[in-house]
């Protein structure tokens, strides 16, 4: 799953280890689950402790791998993926922003609010409740935590691990989930004074009198109306245009088909959950849209990665005098800019995505119902 940054109109009229798990299902509306996924089970053990040394300090660089600098959160994705295909070969988990805030979130307020609990012993917020408010409409979610570890080798395979501890990886390794959320983060200056929830009843009863310094939250879930698209069981980044795409959808999909801009499709053909795909050449994010059906009903989804390739497109690229009534994708390695009467139709659907800058000028216009994206990639080289 690549980052970027994306603007877009649409006009109308040291320490110790813990860990901690929590998994529980809702029967929200939705779709039917795919066939093969079951609903899982609710475990909620109580917090593994155990002491480690973890010095405070710099950050500890990433085992060394192939390709450019990514997060530790994009890391512990990739690792979950392996997890799951070394462990029968599992479908892949898709990254998506609303967990990635719900964790995030999570992991800042433990460290900031000295607290280690699936519940916010401060707010009273489960972690279906921050899953909820960052705009993830559940069907099925649950929530592993942990503390005090110093990597995500170390988080998700250490002898301390997730993936050490039977239900923190029945959550990793469950069919239940489709999606997946990453946080984590670092207090350097942390103190001995982390309340915890022993009883699990959202009130802080104790005291872990050592600091633990790094806090890490996975979010999981089903939104069973959503079925993802995944890019290379999630890789941050590939050195080939020719990837594998995985496609949820089983038993619901009869057809599928993809387009590298979301303007040119590729023809219906029979749904298959794994199929190869050619990106676009050129270095940077490169997108995979997905549209499977059923009968009238239509879903789309997208995923990203990082191609590490020169930049083939034009260093800039300027535009005026012309009125869009389609959907068209503009690229430059260096910029876009339009202005002096460029206008996006009322049927207009356009997106500018250069490596350093979009300038807009005066004449620039999106008239009522057209659609703008201007998307920053820094991936670009």
């Amino acid at each position: 799953m690549a980052i970027r940054r994306t603007f877009s109109v649409n006009r109308t009229a040291l320490g110790w280890t813990l860990l901690g798990l929590l998994a529980a299902s809702a029967p929200l509306p939705g779709q039917p689950r795919t066939r093969g996924e079951r609903e899982p089970p609710d475990p909620l053990p109580p917090p593994l402790i155990a002491p480690v040394i973890v010095p405070p300090g710099e950050e500890p660089e990433l085992a060394p791998r192939a390709g450019p600098v990514i997060t530790f959160e994009e890391r512990v994705l990739e690792l979950v993926n392996e997890e799951r295909l070394a462990n029968g070969g599992l479908p892949p988990l898709k990254g998506v922003a609303e967990l990635n805030t719900s964790s995030g979130t999570h992991s800042f307020n433990m460290a900031d609010r000295d607290f280690f609990a699936h519940c916010d012993v401060d707010t009273k917020k489960s972690p279906f409740q921050r899953m909820t408010e960052a705009g993830y409409l559940w069907n099925v979610a649950a929530e592993n935590i942990a503390a005090g570890q110093t990597d995500p080798d170390d988080v998700m395979t250490g002898p301390l691990g997730w993936m050490n501890s039977p239900g923190h990886q029945a959550n990793i390794l469950s069919t239940s989930y489709r999606e997946i959320g990453i946080g984590y983060y670092l207090q350097a200056n942390d103190q001995g004074n982390v309340r915890l929830d022993e009883n699990g009843d959202c009130t802080a009863d104790g005291i872990f009198t050592s600091p633990l310094f790094r806090y890490w939250t996975q979010n999981f879930g089903r939104r069973n109306s959503v079925y993802p698209v995944v890019i290379d069981r999630e890789a941050h980044d590939t050195q080939s245009t020719t990837v594998n795409l995985y496609l949820y959808g089983q038993g619901w999909a009869e057809e599928m088909r993809f387009s590298t801009d979301g303007c040119t499709w590729s023809g219906w053909e029979t749904f298959s959950s794994e199929t190869p795909w050619v990106l676009d050449g050129g270095g940077g994010n490169k997108t995979v849209h997905s549209e499977i059906r059923n009968g009238a009903t239509v879903l789309q989804h997208s995923d990203s990665i990082v191609l590490e390739a020169p930049c083939d497109e034009p260093l800039t690229r300027d535009l005026s005098m012309m009125t869009i009534e389609s959907c068209q994708v503009y690229e430059a390695c260096d910029m876009v800019s339009a202005g002096d009467q460029f206008q996006v139709g009322s049927s207009g659907d356009v997106t500018f995505r250069a490596g350093d800058r979009i300038v807009l000028h005066d004449g620039f216009s999106v008239a009522s119902g057209g659609v703008f994206r201007a998307v920053i990639d820094p991936a670009i080289p």
